[in-house]
């Protein structure tokens, strides 16, 4: 039951079972988002593109998604409002994986294939773009693109062939393996190791109207980003012992080697980093023109006021 002496409030995620959601099921499982006040609830809204046209409808203040999608619907008109607030613990492109099925040796045989996404205007959509022109393939023409949707974070479209190729982050990735639907090729960092990938974003009114109610959200998510990499038992205990849970011990204990060593612990965003990823957007065409970034970040609701490098 909720309490009624807690504020009520929706977090808006793109998608959800990945190694995103780890602070959050850790804040909420601590009662962190109640000790700020905070009666919490994650609305899944799947796809970035999606998410960030319900926050420039104004049904949700507070989201989770990536760069891509986010600075694609700044400048398309969809969230014209939007701002970036913090970095989420997937910081940068080393947490997403690209994977293939076990036969494919070589990006280059992907031609004539499907490969999955999200959905075209998610990260995965727009980065699947960037990956196979830099593998010296056409990403228009030579490929076929199936979205997922809500069956993203599920191996069934790997399993039974129906895709060849997707980005993934753990830890599907290592339950993949285990099963053998797929082989890692390498995270995305290979192709451009630079690029702020991971985003908590807000509509400006928010920002502007309810900065205190901000950073007491943001402190809740920081703290339940500390009290993972501090207590991986507990987090490891916490995620095997959920409902919906599918993963082994060994499975999980790859996915933990994999990413809790570079997830990013402050929220700080990399500007530099941001810069680029939208040069990127702007080199893939996936946004008309050159975006200017800088007046897109507004941290003064996240503890400590982390700047610089994530």
């Amino acid at each position: 039951m909720p309490n009624s002496a807690l504020t009520p409030f929706t977090w808006g995620h793109a998608n959800q079972g990945g190694q995103h959601d780890w602070p959050f099921l850790m804040a909420l499982d601590q009662g962190f988002f109640a000790d700020e006040g905070i009666d919490l609830t994650v609305r899944v809204i799947p796809g970035g593109d999606a998410l960030a046209k319900a926050m420039g409808r104004g049904e949700i203040d507070l989201g989770r998604m990536g760069t891509p999608p986010f600075l694609q619907a700044v400048t398309n008109g969809s969230f014209p409002d939007g701002r970036v607030v913090a970095s989420s613990v997937i910081g940068n492109l080393d947490h997403f994986l690209l994977v293939v099925r076990p036969d494919i040796t070589d990006v280059r045989q992907l031609r004539g294939h499907t490969v999955g996404v999200l959905s075209r205007g998610s990260c995965d959509g727009h980065l699947m773009r960037m990956l196979l022109a830099r593998a010296g393939l056409d990403p228009e023409h030579d490929v076929r693109y199936q979205e997922l949707w809500s069956e993203y974070e599920s191996l069934d479209a790997m399993a039974d062939g129906s895709v060849s190729a997707q980005l993934m982050v753990e830890p599907l990735v290592a339950q993949g393996e285990a099963a053998g639907v797929l082989r890692l090729v390498g995270p995305a960092s290979e192709a451009e190791p630079h690029f702020q990938w991971g985003l908590l974003v807000a509509r400006a009114a928010f920002v502007e109207q309810q900065p205190e109610l901000l950073t007491r959200l943001l402190r809740a998510y920081l703290r339940g980003v500390a009290h993972c990499l501090a207590e991986p038992a507990a987090l490891r205990a916490l995620l095997l012992s959920r409902a919906d849970n599918t993963l082994s011990a060994a499975e999980l204990e790859r996915a933990f080697e994999r990413t809790l060593p570079v997830w990013n612990r402050t929220g700080a965003i990399d500007l530099p980093g941001l810069r680029r990823a939208a040069q990127v957007m702007h080199d893939i065409g996936s946004i008309p023109a050159p975006l200017d970034v800088d007046p897109l970040v507004d941290l003064r609701g996240l503890p400590g006021e982390g700047q610089g490098q994530g």
